[in-house]
């Protein structure tokens, strides 16, 4: 293919040097030699892919409410909406800045995430105890979390035990890219029950 010639789309969603790796997420997307993903667990050509069926499933709603009422309708486009989306929340991010401890039991981790909310003001509606909330579902991941703001970015502190971080490391992408993590549960369960 002409590099010249390549369009907005082939350039996302395309694969010029044939390796698999759609050329966004590709770190070399011009040299099959030096492939590999920019970030193994985002694909920005799966969030473009997205953004784009649901402008489609919005234009099959807008459309016959604005033929009902004589209107002209518009839907927003991919670059507008991904912009709006960062510009709109003021932090950019819920979690901007990620902090991180880890402990080996499960009550060392819950008590130094008491502390840090204490020491930090952390509101109720930011704190969660995964322990808790996610109790009786079939998501396997615990830790604590804290979600605050701190100078002006979204801000999350997670608590977790050694034993469950290596678990929730290992579902961690998985999880990113919206796969089931059930077969982690029985590894989780056998972790909550030693207290970890």
């Amino acid at each position: 293919m002409q590099y010249k010639r390549m369009t907005n789309r082939q350039y996302i969603h395309g694969d010029a040097d044939g390796d698999g790796t759609p050329n966004i997420d590709d770190k070399k997307p011009f040299d099959k030699s030096k492939g590999g993903r920019v970030n193994p667990e985002v694909s920005l050509s799966n969030t473009f892919k997205y953004i784009e069926q649901k402008r489609r499933a919005a234009e099959k709603v807008a459309k016959p409410i604005a033929k009902k009422y004589g209107m002209k309708y518009r839907i927003k486009g991919t670059y507008s909406i991904i912009n709006k989306s960062v510009r709109s929340n003021p932090n950019v991010s819920g979690d901007m800045i990620g902090l991180r401890a880890e402990t080996i039991k499960r009550n060392t981790a819950m008590k130094k995430w008491n502390s840090f909310n204490k020491m930090n003001n952390v509101p109720k509606s930011g704190r969660d105890n995964k322990y808790k909330t996610l109790a009786g579902s079939k998501n396997p991941y615990r830790a604590f979390h804290s979600d605050f703001v701190v100078g002006g970015f979204g801000a999350e502190a997670q608590f977790r035990t050694k034993k469950f971080g290596e678990l929730n490391d290992k579902m961690h992408i998985a999880h990113k890219q919206r796969k089931d993590t059930k077969k982690y549960l029985p590894k989780s369960k056998k972790l909550i029950k030693a207290g970890f």
